[in-house]
């Protein structure tokens, strides 16, 4: 997280430093970096692991530099190769030092990017990866199959946590994503996906002595349950306020509201597929897809969510990447109330349930705006069934038509993660059995191969356009808006916010008033 040393805060004792409670929605499954990434599990795994390189959130909110983290230097050896220096005296959890083996291994194809990959959605940030090798004790090497000056950039988002090789191969992925070991600021002492996590300080943090004593992150559902725990003192940060509730929070003296714009975008996932097991599924119909889409005018629904704090994208269409964003550029399905019924009437529906699978509070707003999308669905005609759940262990299993998710933007500038780690053949979309809902064309497969291989900036929008193109008539999201992240903090905290999910709690992030 904070390179040691760069930020000055008076010493606390342990038994001096406070702990904080912090009430959500919801949390995931794992805390493994990358099997667990997620909305919710991003608020926690930013203080329990370190990044190989780190975003320059001490000077900037956005993070638009990079600066060391778990390593001190980055060279590019030459077009297809990239060499790095490990930082000394780090220090896991368990107290072990880290290595450049457990660099390597982090990045590794057997963990990553092989054909037996411990966690193979890992492949969704490493498609270019040949070889990972710690050269010697100080230093690993990286070298890809296409030239990548972006690489560095990789490493900021869950690719570049690193974790200690031993015992993740020990106790295996799954054992290690329910009790993780990092070299973050926080040790993960407690984890029950249901109901809370627990982090306690790390005092052999090499950056520096974490601030807060522990952090718990406590499952609270429902909103007015957070803000009478927020009122009363029980919790010192709640995340997710709704808009029309944000004048209720402002109204309190002991509570200060803040927000930013988000590193993600929020979105419905349509179940493209048929999977008979699971029974009949009619959204696998694209002109039913189709005929949803058509139904929901997105601009207003935003706006009167979120006002000008937001917008909805065109798919794709982000101005997070600016090289690649044009705002010419319209939806091939919007808004058009009589060409949804021209779409329903060319499916093949015949008034089957339609189960929406939706995790309470998972992101502001999402609630309000898909109890109003179903109304319009109702209207036009379709059997809307919401399944409305406390975590996302219970909405990420089949059956369902439509399952809530996000879609973070975080990679190297380029669109690249969310048009492919998100929807490419290797992603959760596409692979994770309990809730996968599509598979690419070939022909996304083969562009998006291109895509990658491809230098040149304009050949490579062009491939990108492609894409979008073959997406949007697969139809498999409905895309809703750049997400926003707001929270509501007690006025004993002084607290540093960035433009994401991730809440930092470490050095230089938090303090809590005398």
């Amino acid at each position: 997280m904070i390179v040691a040393g760069l930020f000055a805060m008076p010493a606390l004792a342990q038994n001096n430093r406070p702990g904080i409670v912090v009430a959500v929605p919801g949390l995931y499954r794992s805390l493994e970096p990358i099997d667990g990434n997620s909305t919710d599990s991003q608020r926690i795994i930013s203080n329990v692991y370190d990044p190989i390189i780190d975003r320059n959130y001490a000077e900037d909110p956005e993070g638009g530099e990079l600066r060391e983290a778990l390593v001190t230097k980055w060279e590019r050896v030459n077009d297809l190769t990239w060499r790095f220096t490990i930082r000394d005296g780090v220090k896991f959890h368990n107290g072990q030092t880290m290595t450049a083996e457990d660099v390597a291994f982090t990045l590794s194809a057997e963990r990553i990017w092989g054909e037996n990959a411990l966690v193979p959605a890992g492949t969704r940030y490493t498609e270019s990866f040949a070889r990972v090798e710690a050269i010697d004790e100080k230093t690993v090497e990286v070298e890809t199959t296409i030239p990548d000056p972006n690489l560095p950039y990789r490493f900021v988002t869950p690719l570049g946590m690193v974790v200690p090789k031993a015992h993740y191969l020990e106790v295996g992925v799954e054992k290690f994503g329910q009790m993780p070991i990092g070299t973050g600021p926080y040790k993960v002492v407690e984890f029950d996906p249901a109901s809370h996590v627990k982090l306690e300080a790390f005092d052999d943090y090499w950056g520096g002595q974490p601030p807060l004593k522990s952090v718990e992150f406590r499952i609270v559902p429902e909103f007015s349950a957070r803000l009478a725990g927020m009122v009363s003192g029980e919790f010192d940060i709640m995340v997710n306020v709704p808009v029309d509730e944000i004048d209720t929070v402002q109204s309190y003296d002991n509570l200060t509201y803040v927000s930013r714009p988000g590193d993600s975008y929020v979105m419905l996932a349509y179940n493209t597929l048929q999977l008979p097991e699971f029974g009949h599924n009619p959204v696998a119909d694209v002109n039913l897809r189709y005929a949803m889409t058509a139904a929901i005018d997105r601009e207003s629904l935003v706006r009167s969510l979120w006002g000008d704090a937001t917008f909805a994208p065109a798919p794709f269409n982000f101005p997070d990447s600016p090289a690649f964003y044009d705002t010419s550029i319209k939806p091939l399905i919007d808004y058009d109330p009589e060409a949804a019924k021209e779409y329903l009437a060319k499916s093949s529906y015949k008034g089957e349930e339609v189960t929406i699978n939706v995790v309470r509070g998972a992101y502001p707003n999402f609630d309000l705006a898909v109890e109003y999308m179903a109304e319009q669905w109702r209207n036009l005609g379709i059997n809307i069934r919401l399944n409305i759940v406390d975590s996302f262990p219970l909405a990420l299993k089949h059956p369902f038509g439509l399952l809530n998710m996000s879609m973070s933007t975080t990679f190297d500038g380029t669109p690249t993660r969310a048009i492919w780690g998100f929807w490419g053949p290797d992603s959760a979309r596409a692979t994770r059995e309990a809730d996968r809902s599509w598979t690419p064309p070939a022909e996304f497969v083969e562009i998006g191969k291109q895509y990658l291989a491809e230098p040149d900036l304009e050949k490579k929008k062009a491939l990108f356009r492609q894409m979008v193109e073959i997406w949007e008539k697969e139809q498999p999201a409905l895309m809703l808006w750049r997400s926003v992240v707001n929270w509501a903090v007690s006025n004993r905290l002084e607290w540093t916010t960035i433009n994401s999910n991730a809440m930092l709690f470490g050095p230089g992030f938090i303090k809590v008033k005398e």
